[in-house]
């Protein structure tokens, strides 16, 4: 080959080098969709519902997990010794351009907000804004997602104490 085919040839392939993901960006992209399948199957256990005006219920929960690449759907059922029942619904994403996990909350009780965070280890912890769309709105919380050997702890805590809801399920793999 020629000096200038070589060159020719030089440019051509520059720009499917420039678009293969080094050997870091796999391996974070490898970690977070391993954390995700982590959080894939079915999950049960109990919880506690603290409302704002102190008043606190308890809760069986069930949750089935389903990853798909950098996506998981957590749909779930949470009831009460009191016939109330609620279904929940988390979507998340992660993004490996910004390594931020973005996504949405939903319950049948009228809650819809937005989530967006980082995972440290097994714990992913998101904002939890409420939208617009939302029936009664809270101020701003934080979502904790952590992921134990016996199964998972999802936790729910407003910014501002007395305000809002706080929730603390333990779920164990089924």
């Amino acid at each position: 080959m020629t000096r200038h085919g070589l060159a020719k040839a030089l440019v051509a392939a520059a720009p499917l080098a420039l678009a293969q993901p080094s050997l870091a960006e796999r391996q974070a992209d490898s970690d977070e969709t391993s954390f995700l399948s982590s959080l894939e199957g079915r999950f049960s256990g109990s919880g506690t519902l603290q409302r704002a005006g102190g008043s606190s219920r308890s809760l069986t929960c069930w949750f089935d997990g389903d990853q798909q690449g950098r996506r998981l759907s957590l749909d779930g059922r949470c009831s009460t010794a009191f016939i109330f029942s609620a279904r929940i619904r988390i979507e998340l994403r992660h993004d490996p351009n910004t390594e931020r996990y973005v996504g949405t909350f939903r319950s049948s009780t009228g809650t819809v907000a937005n989530l967006a965070g980082r995972r440290q280890g097994q714990r992913l912890t998101m904002t939890f804004n409420e939208t617009a769309e939302s029936l009664r709105p809270n101020p701003p919380a934080m979502l904790t997602i952590s992921r134990h050997p016996s199964g998972v702890a999802l936790t729910l805590r407003g910014s501002q104490p007395g305000k809002g809801q706080n929730l603390d399920l333990s779920l164990r793999e089924d």
